[in-house]
C-alpha cells in the first residue's frame, strides 16, 4: 500500500507536461519502500470539464489489474490540485522515444515486443467488456526492465450497461487538440446507428503499428475532414520500407505517399534522410500482413486481440530478447537535484496538510 501522504514522497525532477497543460508529471521516491514512482499533478481549476475524465481514469485503473496496464497506487488532493501516484516508467512513452531517438521508426523486433504486450492489455480489457478508445504511442509506456504498460484509460468505455453488453455510439472525450481522431476507426468516426465495439481498438492498433514502424503518425498532415473521408472510403496508411519506395521520389511525392507528419519539419534534409532510411530497409511480410489485417475497413474482418496474438509476426520474439537493449540509445529518466520546479513544489507540499476532499470520491 502507498500512503496518500506527501511527506512519504521525495520529488526528484519534472518529467513532462501533459494533457494540454492541465497536468505535469514528476519523478519521485516513495521513502518507506525507497521505490521510484511518478506523480501526476493535475491543475483541476484550469480545466474543470476534465475533472470527470480524471476521475474516470482513476476509477477504471483501480478496477482493472493487469501487468501491461499502468496501475493506480494512490492519490490525494490539495486545494485545486490532484496528485496521482503511479509506477515510474522511466523510459517514457513510445511517442517520446520516437520523437527524441527514433524519428525513422523503431526496429521491427522492438515493434513486435511492444505490440505483443499492448495486445495482451487489450485482450484483458476486451474480456472485461472495455474499449480503450485511445490506443496510441503516447499511451504506451516503457521502463528499463523491459515492461510495457498501456495508459490513457480516461477515454475507456464499458460495454456492459445494466448487465447487458451494448455497442457504443458516442465519440470518446476529446483531447486538448483533437489529435486522437487520427487513431480512431472509421466506424467510430461515422457515428451511425450501427455503432462500434472492441474491434475499433484493433484499427487503432493498426495505426499504432505504422506509428511505431514509421516514426510518425498517419494522417497527421491531412485536414480533419479529408482524413475522415479517406478513412470511411477505406484508404489506409502503410508501413514504409523499400517496397513502398521502388523508385526515388521527390520530396512532394514522398510526403504525399507518407501521408503523415515526418516529425522533422519540412526541411529538405529531414525528408531526404527519412526517405533514405525507409528505402534502405525491408520490413517482414508478416509485419505488412498484420498491419493490413488491422486496418481493414470492415471491423468484422479484423482479427480480435486473442486471435492476433497467434500471428506469425510475433514468432520472431525469443525468450532471451530484451526490449531496452533493442532501443539502447534511449536514456532513462534520472533524478535532477538542480530541478528548481521540483524542489519548490516539494517545499510547498511539505508545508501543507493533505485535505480530505468530498469533491473527489474515489
Amino acid at each position: 500500500m502507498f500512503n496518500p501522504d506527501i511527506n512519504d514522497y521525495q520529488l526528484t525532477s519534472i518529467i513532462a507536461e501533459c494533457c494540454g497543460g492541465v497536468a505535469v508529471v514528476y519523478s519521485a521516491v516513495y521513502k518507506p519502500y525507497n521505490q521510484n514512482v511518478a506523480i501526476k499533478r493535475y491543475f483541476v481549476d484550469k480545466s474543470k470539464e476534465k475533472a470527470s475524465l480524471i476521475q474516470q481514469d482513476i476509477l477504471t485503473r483501480k478496477e482493472l489489474q493487469h501487468p501491461n496496464i499502468l496501475p493506480y497506487l494512490t492519490s490525494f488532493v490539495f486545494g485545486h490540485e490532484l496528485y496521482v501516484v503511479s509506477p515510474l516508467m522511466n523510459l517514457g512513452s513510445c511517442r517520446d522515444i520516437l520523437d527524441r531517438y527514433f524519428q525513422e521508426g523503431l526496429p521491427e523486433l522492438a515493434c513486435a515486443m511492444i505490440l505483443r504486450d499492448v495486445l495482451l492489455a487489450l485482450q484483458y480489457l476486451h474480456k472485461q467488456f472495455y474499449i480503450h478508445r485511445s490506443v496510441r504511442a503516447s499511451h504506451v509506456l516503457l521502463d528499463t526492465n523491459g515492461t510495457v504498460r498501456v495508459s490513457g484509460l480516461r477515454s475507456a468505455a464499458c460495454m456492459m450497461v445494466r448487465g447487458r453488453r451494448q455497442r457504443q455510439h458516442n465519440l470518446p472525450p476529446p483531447d486538448h487538440d483533437n489529435a486522437n481522431l487520427m487513431w480512431l476507426s472509421p466506424e467510430l468516426l461515422e457515428q451511425n446507428l450501427k455503432g462500434y465495439d472492441e474491434q475499433s481498438d484493433m484499427y487503432s492498433l493498426g495505426v499504432l503499428c505504422c506509428e511505431l514502424a514509421n516514426g510518425a503518425v498517419p494522417f497527421a498532415e491531412v485536414p480533419t475532414t479529408l482524413m475522415f473521408t479517406e478513412k470511411v472510403r477505406g484508404s489506409r496508411p502503410q508501413l514504409l520500407d523499400c517496397s513502398s519506395f521502388p523508385e526515388p521520389l521527390d520530396d512532394g511525392e514522398m510526403k504525399s505517399m507518407y501521408n503523415t507528419d515526418s516529425g522533422v519539419g519540412d526541411s529538405a534534409e529531414g525528408v531526404s534522410r527519412l526517405r533514405a532510411a525507409y528505402a534502405a530497409r525491408k520490413l517482414s511480410d508478416a509485419f505488412h500482413h498484420l498491419s493490413d489485417q488491422l486496418l481493414q475497413r470492415d471491423p468484422e474482418k479484423r482479427p480480435s486481440a486473442s486471435q492476433l496474438l497467434n500471428h506469425p509476426f510475433f514468432k520472431q520474439i525469443r525468450k532471451t530478447d530484451f526490449l531496452p537493449s533493442l532501443i539502447g540509445r534511449v536514456k532513462p529518466v534520472k533524478p535532477d537535484p538542480d530541478d528548481i520546479s521540483a524542489l519548490l513544489l516539494e517545499e510547498k507540499l511539505s508545508e501543507m496538510e493533505i485535505e480530505k476532499s468530498t469533491e473527489w470520491d474515489f
